[in-house]
């Protein structure tokens, strides 16, 4: 079999074989990004989920050595400098706490919402935005209701206990650590509005 160099071909030959290949590589890149979707704004699902809710407010959650400390025991990942937890009012009585964040799947970021009762037991989980090019098996109710009813004094682990989605074993585990970081960001926010009523 004879084996064809670039260099060995005529000027024009090789000037459309390079076009070919840009074209083939700008198609392949395209593909990968008309892949991220987005199901999701803040806005909607705060809208959604907090419908009967007078006010939505927010919380600014600076983790202290203890809780960056869970976080990366529980998620090994280290914490942010800032988590924004969403708190739904209605008067004085909270309704719930919602954390939006992202957590890393086989290459690409996920973006999950987590959503809380008042007392920071998990009500709903959705992915936001996805951009692998596979394994978004996890954005199915029967995956996302495994954490329902869940706090920070659950076990999270990914299969173990939690089934984790056929073929997309990596974006599983990363909803699994993002769902036990936000119950333990949203813990903190419980525990500093107690210790702001009780001073």
């Amino acid at each position: 079999m004879k084996t064809i160099f670039i260099k060995h071909l005529p000027r024009l030959q090789r000037w459309r074989l390079v076009a070919a290949a840009s074209a083939l590589l700008l198609l392949v890149s395209m593909g990968s990004v008309a892949r991220a979707e987005t199901f999701f704004t803040l806005r909607e699902l705060l809208g959604s989920h907090f419908q009967n809710s007078a006010h939505v407010g927010y919380a600014r959650i600076h983790p202290d050595a203890r809780l960056s400390a869970d976080i990366q025991r529980r998620t090994r990942s280290a914490a942010k400098a800032e988590y924004v937890v969403y708190v739904a009012r209605s008067g004085e009585r909270i309704d719930g706490y919602a954390l939006f964040d992202q957590e890393r799947g086989q290459h690409e970021m996920i973006d999950i919402a987590t959503f809380f009762d008042a007392s920071g037991h998990v009500t709903d989980v959705e992915v936001v935005a996805y951009r692998e090019a596979y394994g978004d098996g996890i954005r199915s109710s029967r995956f996302r209701h495994q954490f329902v009813g869940r706090d920070a004094s659950s076990s999270f682990s990914a299969g173990r206990d939690v089934d984790v989605v056929a073929g997309a074993t990596l974006s599983s585990d990363a909803m699994t650590r993002a769902v036990a970081r936000a119950t333990l960001v949203v813990r903190a926010a419980l525990q500093q509005r107690a210790s702001v009523a009780h001073r």
